[in-house]
């Protein structure tokens, strides 16, 4: 399997494996990012960005952007509909010393607040609009751009058109959600479309849609023909799934991580958290993050309610270092 595959190469950049952890608005902020690439994970995005914020100087917006030198490479992923903005969004950031590896446009959120204004999903309604926005931010920066969008806005009849018309802008990559923006998160990713996406363009395309495991995204990246592949929710609390993509590509068996470790990595998120964003943020903050660090374990509904009732810092990491004991007393017996 090392064999055949290939690293994911746009611009200067190459990516191995070609697995990237997905942006994801209140997750992926730069301490889910940090234990990300703890576990192998080559390849990361910032949240998504407001530009006319960033263009606006907005401090909340700013903050965004903020990472350590372990995080890299690493894409700022911007969003809005005016090309104006974006421009001015890439200069303020190349103006603030910030490093990064790739400008990232958003073309995919289905979230309302982002699409009345016309950007994220939105723009897949307005392609040529769209495509100005790529020449924009490719006019703005010597970084590598890549798109990430679905494949269509209700229906999935023009992808392949709208993915040439982006490459067309200047688009140096497109990372592709099989779903419409109408579909949100509901039913399945239309993996076929991807793949007639992938094979219909020149530059690398990522792939994107219900992987879970490094098998499945293996499968996909073959099957595909794909360069790479995303990975979304399949990361949520499972920062594990890139140490086990390492394992599976070595031909070890993958270390799947068993109750205790989640409760170890939960707790040092949990530290890291408070340590970044004082208790109070660091405490609304988790809260969504640690569901997902104990899906599936028996007990786990308890857990949650135990979490979600905690009304201070030191009531939650209570609840979860007691949580913690329980599991080690049964893994005991």
């Amino acid at each position: 399997m090392n064999q055949t595959m290939k690293p994911l190469r746009f611009g200067h950049l190459s990516i191995w494996p070609p697995f990237v952890a997905a942006p994801i608005a209140g997750y992926t902020d730069s301490v889910y990012r940090e234990i990300l690439r703890e576990f192998g994970c080559p390849y990361c995005y910032t949240e998504m960005v407001s530009a006319k914020g960033l263009a606006l100087g907005g401090e909340a917006t700013t903050a965004l952007l903020e990472h350590s030198e372990h995080d890299r490479p690493l894409a700022v992923q911007l969003f809005g509909s005016d090309p104006g903005d974006m421009f001015k969004a890439v200069q303020k950031i190349h103006e603030s010393g910030i490093g990064f590896d790739a400008v990232d446009i958003n073309m995919g959120c289905p979230a309302k607040k982002i699409t009345s204004q016309g950007a994220g999903g939105g723009l897949l309604k307005d392609i040529s609009r769209a495509a100005a926005i790529v020449r924009a931010v490719k006019s703005a920066t010597g970084l590598p751009v890549s798109v990430k969008i679905r494949t269509g806005w209700s229906d999935s009849d023009n992808a392949v058109e709208i993915a040439l018309r982006l490459e067309a802008a200047g688009a140096d990559m497109l990372a592709v959600h099989g779903r419409t923006v109408a579909q949100g998160y509901g039913g399945e990713a239309d993996w076929d479309v991807i793949s007639r996406i992938a094979e219909s363009l020149s530059i690398p395309v990522v792939g994107n849609g219900d992987v879970v495991s490094p098998w499945q995204g293996l499968k996909r990246l073959r099957e595909s023909g794909c360069s790479g592949i995303m990975i979304g929710k399949g990361i949520l609390g499972h920062p594990f799934f890139f140490r086990n993509l390492h394992e599976v590509l070595q031909g070890v068996e993958p270390k799947l991580p068993d109750c205790g470790e989640r409760f170890d990595v939960a707790i040092d998120h949990l530290e890291r958290a408070a340590h970044r964003y004082g208790e109070r943020r660091a405490m609304l903050e988790l809260k969504k993050h640690l569901a997902f660090y104990f899906k599936g374990i028996k007990g786990a509904s308890k857990l949650r309610v135990a979490m979600n009732s905690a009304s201070s810092w030191a009531e939650l990491v209570s609840a979860v270092r007691h949580a913690s004991s329980w599991y080690d007393s049964q893994q005991a017996e």
